[in-house]
């Protein structure tokens, strides 16, 4: 063992005056070796000299020791990572899970499946939150049941004394047109009366019709009876029909082609009614402006008038049912209230577009597009929203 001591430390023992250590490999008779320590000084004996002496201790146990602590703590930091990591895992699903639940009960609550609920199987915050989220959701369901009960039960109303009232108003009309045409015979006020008389029961019939009309959208019940129809002609013949004395009083651009498109006439030839009235109505006995365009796929109507307009904060009410500007004005102005509303029902019923344009004072611009193939959509829009007079002279509003 004694070539376990490397010279250059018995070179450092040497020179020294104390006790020196330094680690080695120490090497066995039988070839093996080992990792060692040695510690090495002088020993110096009275009356026989100096002497070296040397102390070798094997490492091995040490080693495999601290190999044993090593891999100890590796194997229990592993497992504190993935117990770490699990625990991490449960309190994750634990906050997030009850959250992403409520997420998908809420979507499929915005989607109409009004019986999803969130479910509650513990008394902390998040089932707390559960709890208050259904009934919230039974709250809503109630009130949307309450509501559709209220609409189906308004709507069977509508449609029941609209039809009911007709047999009478038949009547009514016949014993008014007796008068009527008996008039000459009249005091004037009695004879005026009998006018008034006719004229009220013309609009009563409007009314009915009108809200025989929207008892059928709200039941769903309105159809298409789709026809090739011209377009400038019936634009034409439905100004014949209105005012065919008032000639002087439209303007009327159409292509020098005619426009064919796929339609239900009946339910256009309502549209524009519906659209020249409100424009007679509120033009303040101005002109009104009736352009046709097209494209290639679709074909537009515009209705403008110089009256009075609407402010824009009215826009997003003009197509709701029994809507005036003016409360103050009198009722017996203007149509029944519904024609704009109904007008609107007709275009989407031909996937077209009905948009409205006003400026107080300047009038009003209403644009009907169409599409030309009966079951395609709108692609595009031939007539601008705002007037051409307008933009022609620079005033954009």
């Amino acid at each position: 063992m004694l070539d376990s001591i490397p010279n250059s430390f018995r070179e450092k023992v040497r020179a020294a005056n104390e006790v020196l250590e330094e680690r080695t490999t120490v090497n066995y008779s039988d070839g093996e070796q080992l990792p060692g320590f040695i510690i090495g000084g002088k020993l110096t004996i009275p009356r026989n000299g100096s002497y070296e002496i040397y102390y070798l201790f094997n490492l091995t146990a040490q080693y495999e020791s601290i190999a044993v602590v090593t891999w100890t703590l590796l194997a229990a930091g592993l497992l504190l990572v993935i117990l770490i990591g699990l625990s991490t895992q449960f309190v994750i699903r634990q906050v997030v899970s009850p959250v992403q639940q409520a997420a998908a009960v809420a979507e499929k609550f915005t989607q109409g499946d009004l019986t999803s609920r969130m479910a509650v199987s513990s008394e902390d915050e998040l089932a707390s939150l559960g709890k208050s989220f259904n009934e919230m959701a039974v709250s809503i369901q109630q009130q949307i049941l309450r509501l559709e009960n209220l609409s189906l039960l308004q709507q069977r109303f509508v449609s029941d004394v609209s039809h009911e009232l007709r047999t009478p108003l038949t009547t009514l009309r016949m014993a008014a047109e007796v008068i009527y045409e008996q008039k000459n015979s009249f005091d004037p006020n009695i004879a005026r009366s009998s006018e008034l008389l006719v004229n009220q029961i013309d609009r009563f019939e409007l009314l009915l019709s009108d809200l025989l009309e929207v008892s059928r959208f709200d039941a769903e019940a309105a159809t298409l009876g789709v026809t090739e129809v011209d377009i400038g002609d019936l634009v034409k013949k439905t100004v014949d029909y209105l005012h065919p004395s008032k000639s002087n009083l439209f303007d009327i651009s159409t292509p020098e082609n005619q426009i064919f498109i796929q339609a239900d006439s009946r339910r256009v030839e309502r549209i524009l009614r519906n659209l020249i009235s409100n424009a007679i109505d509120h033009g303040e006995g101005g002109k009104v402006k009736i352009q046709i365009k097209d494209s290639e796929n679709e074909v537009a109507i515009g209705v403008r008038d110089y009256g009075l307009g609407f402010e824009e904060s009215d826009a997003p009410f003009l197509f709701d049912r029994f809507w005036r500007a003016d409360p103050s004005r009198a009722r017996t102005s203007g149509g029944t209230g519904l024609g704009l509303s109904i007008a609107l029902e007709d275009t989407k019923l031909h996937q077209g577009q009905l948009w409205a344009w006003g400026q107080p004072q300047k009038g009003a611009h209403f644009v009907l597009t169409l599409p030309k193939q009966h079951g395609n959509s709108v692609q595009s829009f031939p007539i601008s929203l705002e007037p051409e007079d307008l933009i022609s002279t620079g005033n954009k509003y």
